[in-house]
């Protein structure tokens, strides 16, 4: 098959020949274009062979096999029937008219003409060619085969007898599969399920018929709304489905919907599951937890026997070759003991057959067991030690990455469970998030209503006063007036009045022009900030100021309110001097973290900060430094920072004290703690990551105030805590000294 070569010398024959070896050249010439997929460079040579009348005998019968196959390559199909039939009538050997037949059979197969793909099909059984084409014959036929009419209990009966033909042992794959679609045209969903499933079982030389059963068994149990058991067969579908599939695309893009819907099922139950544990009396827990590890234990003693087993096997010298447990004879060695494993070819070949039969063909590469290897990720601490953890999308740690004896311990299992009031709100939190997203994806996605209706009442019956009701009630709304369900619309219809007078939803209910008008809207309140920016530019402050807060109340809530609010603040700035924009300017940014005029105001505030504090910006020289000014980004990164004492009697009480505190009250979390030394006297510990100054700020004033963290020679006065910016933190580290942060944190990071 190494065509290029191949072509060069065809061209060179052809080139310097003219006896027949010339036309045969030719043909394979035009073979070997269509073999590397450019058909367009063996179409001049076809027209050559076509029109040449001295064409020899051998090129005259192989032209319409290779014009076919020219045409297939094309995707003109109904052209390549001509040209089989053709070639076909020129009398090849019986194997060569058996092949072209079976071509035929699927060429019109894929047109859905299934009466005529069964009769080449039964063309190809009647010449007797290699058993493995007639075999794949007889299935086509079968699937084909109309249910509704014909002998179908007797089709049925031949392919069940087949399974038991042990020369059809490597095809039981096909053969279930193709009883299981019998059954599946029949409406016998089950028995075609146990069908597919027998497919899979027995499929271990053919992965791509493989991933054909398990894409089957996905889509019957999608088509049945069994969404998690469809969910873990596309998964498998796509671990050996080839990418040039024709519905790669479709099934790649429902397997991922399918683990998105899985995820928020997998996060209710688990949350429910936490709960139900954080509800339990302690004596209660602690026997859940028992039964928990006795089961682990038990586990781990049968896997431990099997292993025994096995070793056994291969080293007992009084063990009987003639019963092996696994069915495979082992070698034994010159010592009458049976040799290692790795030395019997026939061992290695049936563990091999095992694998694949279990797994499939996997790559070989690190984490293969994963579907999603992006899940696993190094976490490197500022000590330089590292610390590898993996999480699902909710926080809560993986527990295939757990090790053994972890999960015979108590403190596993309590480490996510909601024993506070905060901890059980979030895990409320996340239900309430996972139910309306359950709801979206179950309407958007999978176009099942009825499911989307179930997840959204059982969310404003679990939770009456979630976020996310108005919502609710509108979707509720239109899935039932889709549906045309009119008294259920109107009663949802009549909540959002009735609940949510003055809500979005409730407008566009009301007035059906409610979006145009808004987005016509829009061009106005920007003419009316063009006119507010340009009395600023003009040096109008009054009338400036004046506009920026009429246009809270003329617009109210506006894509252009933040602007509105800068200008505002710069014109109090110029009207009453540099405390009020001081003042002004801290507010414009707790209210709009995200508008783009934030960076230029805490440029200000940098600016005003220096200008009070001369003494903390001065050098050597006197000269303001501005290099290290910090910034103000309550919506960043942020972590929480203690300085102390270098005292190891201090130090090491803390350090214990602080990570019982963070397991007990923040377990869900997963913050991560390291300490390192802070100049030469001082011990610096980092708790990180929190998602804003907010989540910061909270952990913070918690840990100043927890008593058995304080206690003994670890007491507060010593202990310097600041919530801090990841932008900020390099700046502290760098000058070694808390004390040029801390006016800036008690400033800006207060207890809410």
């Amino acid at each position: 098959r190494e065509f290029f070569s191949g072509i060069e010398a065809f061209e060179y024959v052809i080139r310097n020949y003219k006896s027949r070896d010339k036309y045969k050249a030719m043909i394979w010439l035009a073979k070997s274009y269509n073999e590397i997929g450019s058909p367009t460079q063996a179409e001049p040579v076809i027209g050559l062979l076509k029109d040449d009348k001295k064409i020899s005998k051998y090129a005259k019968m192989e032209l319409p096999a290779l014009r076919a196959d020219y045409y297939i390559k094309r995707g003109m199909y109904k052209e390549a029937e001509k040209q089989l039939e053709l070639a076909i009538k020129q009398k090849p050997s019986r194997k060569t008219r058996a092949r072209y037949s079976f071509i035929l059979g699927q060429l019109y197969e894929s047109k859905n003409e299934s009466k005529k793909a069964i009769q080449f099909y039964k063309k190809v059984v009647a010449l007797k060619p290699n058993y493995e084409l007639v075999f794949n014959a007889k299935m086509k036929q079968a699937g084909l085969f109309d249910v509704n009419s014909g002998n179908i209990s007797k089709l049925k009966r031949e392919l069940t007898s087949m399974t038991r033909d042990i020369k059809n042992k490597e095809y039981l794959d096909v053969i279930y599969y193709t009883l299981g679609g019998i059954y599946e045209r029949e409406k016998n969903v089950e028995v075609a399920t146990v069908n597919y499933k027998l497919s899979v079982k027995n499929s271990t030389q053919n992965p791509k018929q493989k991933a054909l059963s398990y894409l089957k068994l996905g889509e019957l149990s999608f088509e049945a709304a069994e969404y998690t058991a469809s969910g873990a067969y596309y998964d498998s579908t796509m671990l050996s489905l080839p990418k040039d599939y024709k519905d790669y695309d479709a099934i790649s893009k429902r397997k991922t919907t399918l683990e998105t819907l899985v995820g928020y099922i997998k996060t209710i139950q688990t949350e429910d599951s936490l709960q139900r544990m954080a509800k339990m009396t302690d004596s209660d827990r602690d026997k859940y937890i028992a039964n928990i590890i006795k089961k682990i234990e038990k586990e781990e003693e049968k896997k431990q026997e099997e292993l025994e087993n096995t070793l056994n096997q291969n080293q007992n010298p009084n063990y009987n070759p003639n019963v092996p447990s696994n069915g495979v004879t082992p070698t034994v060695g010159n010592d009458g003991k049976a040799a290692w494993y790795f030395y019997n070819q026939t061992t290695i070949s049936f563990g091999l057959n095992d694998f694949v039969k279990k797994w499939g063909n996997r790559k070989l590469e690190d984490n293969w067991r994963r579907s999603q290897k992006a899940m696993s990720f190094d976490i490197a601490n500022n000590d330089g030690s590292d610390t590898t953890k993996t999480k699902n999308p909710n926080g809560i740690k993986n527990s295939s990455n757990v090790s053994s004896s972890a999960k015979k311990t108590k403190e596993h299992y309590l480490e996510n469970v909601p024993l506070t009031d905060s901890l059980m709100q979030k895990s409320d939190g996340k239900i309430i998030d996972s139910y309306y997203n359950l709801a979206s994806t179950y309407k958007d996605e999978l176009n099942n209503n009825k499911k989307s209706i179930e997840s959204y009442e059982k969310l404003n019956s679990r939770y009456p006063s979630n976020k996310y009701k108005v919502a609710t009630y509108y979707q509720l709304y239109k899935i039932y007036t889709s549906a045309r369900n009119q008294a259920q619309a109107d009663n949802y219809k009549n909540k959002l009045f009735n609940e949510f007078p003055n809500s979005e939803y409730t407008q566009i209910l009301k007035n059906p022009n409610y979006i145009a008008e808004k987005n016509s809207q829009k061009g106005e309140v920007e003419l009316f900030y063009t006119e507010t920016f340009n009395q600023y530019a003009s040096g109008n402050y009054n009338e400036a100021y004046s506009k920026s807060t009429e246009s809270v109340t003329k617009y109210g809530r506006n894509e252009f309110e933040g602007k509105f609010a800068y200008i505002k603040a710069m014109s109090t700035g110029k009207l009453k001097g540099a405390d009020s924009l001081e003042t002004a300017l801290k507010h414009f940014q707790v209210l709009y973290p995200k508008e783009p005029a934030v960076k230029q105001a805490q440029d200000m505030l940098n600016v005003l900060y220096t200008l009070k504090h001369p003494s903390e910006a001065t050098g050597a020289t006197g000269a303001v430094n501005n290099t290290d000014t910090f910034n103000l980004n309550l919506e960043a990164e942020h972590f929480v920072i203690v300085i102390y004492p270098d005292d190891p009697t201090m130090t090491n009480a803390f350090k214990n004290s602080l990570a019982n505190f963070n397991t007990t009250f923040y377990s869900n979390q997963n913050y991560i703690i390291s300490s390192s030394l802070f100049g030469t006297t001082q011990q610096l510990t980092i708790i990180k990551t929190f998602k804003s100054a907010t989540d910061a700020i909270g952990f913070e004033y918690n840990l100043k105030s927890d008593k058995t963290v304080f206690t003994g020679n670890v007491k507060p006065e010593l202990f310097t805590i600041l919530s801090i910016s990841s932008e900020n933190l390099p700046k502290v580290y760098k000058r070694k000294q808390a004390e040029t942060y801390k006016p800036f944190h008690d400033e800006h990071y207060k207890k809410p």
